[in-house]
């Protein structure tokens, strides 16, 4: 791999301004819309994830408003943490400035690792406080106890970003009882002092499921169990989806590197280590992915050990000497997988396909917002019209949406209250179906009576859910079709509708 006349620290300042460009010119997309959603209701936790990516959204947004800068400000703080405790790691494991600025180039090339310095979702901070939980772990072995409370409180904070960060406790188990140094720390106040800490920090999601029937706990197992067909339909979707999300390359040097440490594991505390934190999820995952759908993002976390493990294996181990070849494409196609960030904000030109979307929102809200006002112009009072879409990311991705227009509309334009708050948005609950979080805001039987302004994206063959908006309305009438287009190509289609009189989430009779 070509990366000896490169020095780390340069790397790391490139890395950092790579990730600080994505951050601010890659469009918003509806999972981030939806947990931006979250920041705009402060809780404890939510119903599907724990709730620090809504806090670090709630604080970028209030230092840099809604835009995607504000929105991933933590992500890029968790990303740059995560890529420099990989170095630090390296570093005090005795591994080269080649093996360095190799790990550097890794941490965004592999696009696994990218995403958790570019999207806000919950894996950002679970992939940071994993990585700070593995580092103070490996520094607790001479007995600090700072290194002890930085590992609980690390612990916490990826609980606090996503439940998966459970495994820290197999691994932590697993080099306490296989490292003789962590053994003797056994016998010391360190671990359960770290434990503590870190059930206190996950407190407040105990707390929000004991108010809340252990909803999101449930959520999180037995209703995906629910679901569980055995097969290999799944575990094939999830060993392809690896091999793109991970880095072809990567994907295929990784066994070799796994197997090297492996045999390693009696006399180098370093290979107990990188496995220990590396190998137990990705495992769990693949035997669950016999029985249910594993996403292609729930194995993050352990990459970064891993791929550390694969930076050692290759400075220290026969890994070029028995695949040249492949170590030499491994190495070049890393840099061209970077040379493609400055041309990442063209996604804009990409129509969004089924579920998500990330383009189009601001002229879609608008004109939602147009027939909002006919509508109110045409009552003579403000207040009495809701949004709703028809999913919770197209919700999501309108309520943002309409919160940055208002905020840009002068006050008197927009209404009194309007600027702050605006008119509720709701999603699929209004038809009386599950939509997660949106369960727990505004209601829909606080909306009976109320007009709505109803938007349909990707509206064609979309008539039965047109239907069954009807069934609660006195009257729902399309109104117009927003079309999304840029330099000739047609991004996003929405329908936008009014709805008169709704009748609850109960069909109308």
């Amino acid at each position: 791999m070509p990366f000896s006349s490169s020095r780390p620290q340069t790397l790391f300042l490139l890395v950092a301004l790579a990730s600080s460009w994505l951050c601010a010119t890659i469009p918003v997309f509806s999972q981030e819309a939806y947990y931006w959603t979250y920041a705009q209701h402060p809780d404890l936790s939510y119903f599907d994830h724990p709730p620090m990516v809504a806090w670090m959204i709630w604080l970028g947004t209030a230092v840099f408003g809604d835009g995607a800068i504000g929105i991933r400000l933590g992500t890029w703080a968790c990303g740059m943490t995560t890529t420099w405790l990989g170095w630090r790691m390296l570093r005090d494991f005795g591994i080269d400035a080649t093996g360095q600025s190799a790990w550097l180039v890794l941490s965004l090339a592999s696009p696994i690792l990218a995403m958790v310095h570019m999207l806000a979702n919950p894996d950002p901070p679970l992939v940071c406080g994993w990585t700070v939980a593995m580092y103070a772990l490996w520094k607790a072995r001479q007995g600090d106890l700072r290194w002890w409370l930085l590992a609980g409180l690390a612990a916490g904070f990826a609980l606090l970003g996503k439940y998966t960060a459970g495994f820290l406790l197999f691994s932590g188990i697993a080099v306490l009882l296989l490292d003789a140094p962590m053994r003797r720390q056994l016998l010391r106040p360190g671990p359960y002092i770290a434990v503590v800490l870190a059930a206190a920090v996950f407190l407040p999601v105990v707390i929000w499921n004991a108010r809340n029937h252990f909803e999101s706990f449930r959520f999180q197992t037995e209703n995906r169990l629910q679901q569980a067909d055995l097969g290999f339909r799944w575990l094939g979707e999830l060993l392809a989806s690896q091999f793109g999300v991970l880095h072809p390359t990567v994907f295929l040097l990784l066994p070799f590197a796994v197997i090297w440490l492996a045999r390693r594991l009696r006399h180098d505390p370093r290979a107990l280590w990188l496995l220990a934190f590396g190998l137990p999820l990705p495992l769990y995952l693949l035997v669950n992915s016999l029985w249910i759908q594993v996403k292609v993002n729930w194995l993050a976390p352990a990459y970064v050990p891993l791929l550390l493990g694969l930076v050692i294996a290759w400075r220290e181990g026969t890994l070029q000497v028995r695949h040249p070849t492949l170590v030499r494409v491994a190495g070049a196609s890393m840099w061209l997988t970077l040379i493609a960030v400055p041309l990442a904000p063209l996604i804009r030109l990409v129509p969004s396909g089924k579920g998500s979307s990330w383009s189009g929102w601001h002229e879609i809200a608008a004109r939602a917002d147009a027939w909002e006002d006919k509508i109110d112009a045409a009552d003579g009072s403000e207040g009495n019209v809701f949004f709703f879409a028809a999913d919770y990311r197209d919700a999501a991705q309108l309520g943002l949406g309409l919160k940055v227009l208002w905020r840009h509309k002068p006050t008197a334009a927009v209404g009194a209250g309007r600027q702050d708050d605006g008119e509720p948005v709701l999603a699929q609950n209004v038809i009386s179906r599950p939509a997660l979080q949106f369960d727990h805001w505004a209601q829909p039987e606080d909306r009976v009576g109320q007009d709505a302004i109803f938007v349909l994206t990707r509206p064609d063959d979309r008539e039965a859910i047109v239907d069954a908006v009807r069934e609660h309305f006195a009257s729902i009438d399309k109104v117009e079709r927003v079309e999304i287009v840029h330099l000739g190509i047609r991004l996003l289609e929405a329908d936008i509708y009014v709805c008169r009189a709704y009748c609850g989430p109960h069909k109308r009779e």
